[in-house]
């Protein structure tokens, strides 16, 4: 009976891990145009988007799909890696709006008279959203201890935290990597969004939501490498820190800014932003500990 016990014990904790690994694309390596090329009004973009300069990047691998409600529900469940307690990362769900949220976002209100959990509810097929960039460090470690990969993420000395870009386990992706993902790598076709020209094909935005809240990953068309939603949907952090200069640094191999400035780097537009938002080469940079109701992401990991 011990035995039978253990046995069955071991099965179901397979079970519930067995789902933890994403499913992930190979971005083979090459050189591209980082930056936004365009004048015309939805995508001239703003000057922290340019000069649009060449960049190199090595072959890595970037997950198919946001991480979604249910993935983030296990790191939940799971309750056993706490490295980032510090930086106030929890093993529980976001709060829905409150009635400040509400306030600040009539558009919203006026669609949504009923209760929050009428529409707001955690659907698992949705993409985990209200995430700082410390959540998102912290599930990417816990994967990789769950799926036997070595941790990228560490806590310096000085009380931050750093990314060891050599180790093999899952991360968030550098900026450099997220943009050639999202122009579809080598096989790229310069699309405005990840996969069309056309946002309705690709992206959800708030032209197509109608503030309604995010939709379920992978309902749009796929970019040219099988990704979906790196237009709209949920920002999406990476790893770098943001500087709004960061488009100056004469380093085109394989670049990453890991020089301390307070914001962390998002990217990709989100349903509750304007299409303008969703063009790929949009950047934002949020301190690292603030989360909204429009912040996700997705993983990568070295090839």
């Amino acid at each position: 009976m011990k035995n039978l016990l253990t046995l069955i014990l071991i099965l179901s904790t397979f079970s519930v891990f067995s789902q933890t690994k994403p499913e992930m694309v190979l971005v083979k390596g090459g050189t591209f145009n980082m930056g936004n090329p365009f004048s015309d009004k939805l995508r001239k973009g703003d000057d922290d988007e340019k000069p649009v300069h060449k960049v190199k990047v090595h072959d890595f691998y970037i997950a198919k799909y946001e991480v979604t409600v249910g993935e983030y529900k296990e790191f939940i469940a799971d309750g056993s890696y706490n490295e980032f307690v510090r930086f106030g990362v929890e093993h529980r769900l976001p709060s829905p709006p409150d009635s400040v949220w509400w306030q600040g976002h009539p558009d919203s209100k006026a669609y949504w008279k009923g209760q929050v959990n009428e529409w707001w509810g955690w659907n698992n097929k949705f993409p985990m959203f209200h995430l700082s960039w410390y959540q998102a460090v912290a599930y990417c470690n816990w994967l990789s201890e769950k799926t036997g990969y070595e941790k990228c993420y560490s806590i310096t000395s000085e009380g931050s935290i750093e990314c060891d870009l050599s180790k093999n386990g899952y991360r968030l992706p550098t900026e450099a990597e997220w943009e050639y993902a999202a122009k579809g790598g080598n096989k790229s076709n310069d699309y405005r969004f990840s996969g069309s020209d056309n946002f309705n094909e690709v992206a959800w935005v708030d032209d197509n939501t109608f503030l309604r809240g995010p939709k379920v990953i992978g309902t749009k068309k796929a970019n040219e490498l099988g990704i979906y939603d790196m237009s709209g949907n949920v920002w999406e952090w990476c790893t770098d820190y943001y500087s709004p200069f960061f488009y100056n640094d004469k380093n085109s191999n394989n670049p990453v800014n890991l020089q301390p400035t307070g914001y962390r780097v998002i990217r990709g537009g989100s349903w509750h932003y304007r299409v303008e938002y969703a063009t790929i080469t949009t950047r934002d940079g949020p301190k690292p500990g603030f989360s909204n109701y429009n912040y996700g992401f997705r993983v990568a990991r070295n090839k």
